[in-house]
């Protein structure tokens, strides 16, 4: 029997990196998954990806920056699959990184990131708790950042909200940890994916010096926060609770 037979997982930005990899292993390990992104193509992908591989998942399309989105979500989930075991809040919204000064940043900017960074994660938490204590057990894993330890390792925005995040994290654990609910967070630094490929495999880049200077040497593989991840839902990091993993290679020693 695999370890999360009959476990049900919602991962939220699952159409790639970090939380696509996170909803493979867990399938992989007998979960059935509910992918959640806004790319259609991406999101059947992934899905047809884990059944091919012999596990079970549905995907929901939905944009966290409406809030009307996690009620979709978990109402999906459990309108299929009867419950949610995990909630992995991965999904993340971003500011520029060019940003001089908290002036230049106007409200819509700012709720955007902050819509589907915090209020997002806030909500389906709201949501699926309930639900995980009338059974006496569930997981949350945050994906935070290092950003969310310090100033000036990310953009201003997101920088807040993954502070934020943390906040979150200790307020779950602290209030419903007793309940069963397990909740931590996973605070990643650079990671290579698609979306930074470019950045990272240009010498000149701020982020490649960073990196270069960190004990690792390199960005992280999705697949590596995605074993943190896994690990987190599983029996075995039991008395982990309302902790704060960071996984950069080293790279806050610098």
């Amino acid at each position: 029997m695999k370890k999360f037979e009959d476990k049900v997982a919602i991962v939220t930005g699952s159409t790639s990196g970090i939380g696509r990899q996170a909803a493979y292993q867990l399938a992989e390990n007998g979960a059935k998954v509910v992918i959640t992104g806004r790319n259609e193509d991406r999101a059947k992908e992934a899905v047809d990806h884990i059944i091919a591989a012999g596990g079970e998942a549905m995907y929901i399309l939905a944009d966290l920056k409406d809030p009307a989105a996690p009620k979709t979500i978990v109402d999906a989930a459990v309108k299929n699959y009867g419950t949610v075991d995990f909630l992995i809040n991965n999904a993340a919204g971003d500011d520029p990184m060019n940003i001089r000064g908290i002036q230049d940043i106007d409200e819509t900017l700012y709720d955007e990131v902050m819509d589907v960074n915090i209020k997002a994660p806030f909500l389906l938490s709201q949501l699926v708790i309930p639900i995980m204590e009338e059974k006496g057990a569930g997981v949350i894993v945050n994906v935070s950042s290092i950003a969310g330890t310090g100033a000036a390792r990310g953009p201003l925005v997101y920088t807040i909200s993954k502070h934020a995040l943390i906040g979150l994290t200790r307020e779950i654990e602290f209030l419903h940890g007793r309940n069963g609910i397990r909740c931590n967070t996973v605070l990643p630094g650079g990671v290579y994916t698609e979306l930074t490929k470019a950045d990272f495999d240009n010498p000149d880049h701020p982020l490649s010096h960073a990196i270069a200077m960190s004990p690792a040497g390199r960005p992280a593989k999705p697949e590596e926060l995605a074993n943190i991840i896994t690990f987190l839902c599983s029996d075995e990091s039991w008395f982990i609770q309302g902790a704060n993993i960071v996984a950069d290679g080293g790279g806050t020693l610098c």
